[in-house]
């Protein structure tokens, strides 16, 4: 299960066989950010899943924007598995520095994937995962799950020039989850969520593009 945010929240069911189908929408109004209002949705549109006859194991995949307690709870409580992309913020980052150059594990991307922070397309990565508790601060609410990063090396331009590296340097992305699966697969699912993308860029130049607007 997918989702999606701003003004409209959108999920949608997606499985490796079958084309995603859209489960549940929502529309905010004013500048609603993607969090506002996302538990509830989220617990809607597992309840949509399980009257489809969705009897398998459900993962709920979203970006940064559902990287919190109430979303990841929800999740729980519905026996429903979560892969959320994490906001980096401090302590994640300790997390990630406090992992150890053995446990990372090379992976090729069956097709390039295009990186937005280095304008470039990518066909290699490395991938490793440690324990993390989060939303710790909040009373009653911390999940302790993975936290599984993947890491793409950044390109030194001056050894485009003839200078050699000094030392390699990466750029992280981390997921937090409570994927049963195996690291590399929990890492590819995960990044399978873009196909929320798609969906709403379908919905965008269709349906919602003949929707109304009230001023």
């Amino acid at each position: 299960m997918l989702v999606r945010g701003l003004n409209v929240l959108a999920s949608a069911i997606s499985t490796p066989l079958a084309a995603p189908v859209v489960a549940a929408t929502r529309l905010r109004g004013g500048k609603a950010g993607s969090a506002r209002g996302a538990a509830s949705f989220i617990r809607e549109s597992i309840g949509t899943a399980r009257e489809a006859g969705c009897t398998a194991i459900l993962v709920a995949r979203g970006d940064s924007a559902f990287y919190n307690a109430a979303v990841i709870n929800a999740c729980r409580d519905h026996d429903v598995r979560f892969s959320v992309t994490v906001k980096m913020d401090p302590k994640v980052k300790r997390a990630i520095a406090a992992i150890g150059e053995s446990a990372w594990i090379a992976i090729q991307y069956p097709n390039a994937v295009f990186d937005e922070e280095s304008g470039t397309w990518i066909s290699d990565a490395e991938i490793a995962e440690v324990t993390y508790t989060a939303f710790a601060s909040k009373k009653g609410q911390a999940v302790t799950a993975r936290l599984i990063v993947r890491r793409v090396k950044r390109l030194n331009q001056q050894a485009t020039i003839g200078q050699d590296e000094l030392f390699a340097t990466y750029r992280y992305h981390a997921v937090f989850t409570d994927s049963p699966f195996h690291l590399v697969q929990a890492e590819g699912q995960h990044r399978d969520h873009a196909i929320i993308e798609q969906i709403f860029a379908d919905l965008t130049s269709g349906p919602l593009a003949h929707m109304p607007s009230v001023l």
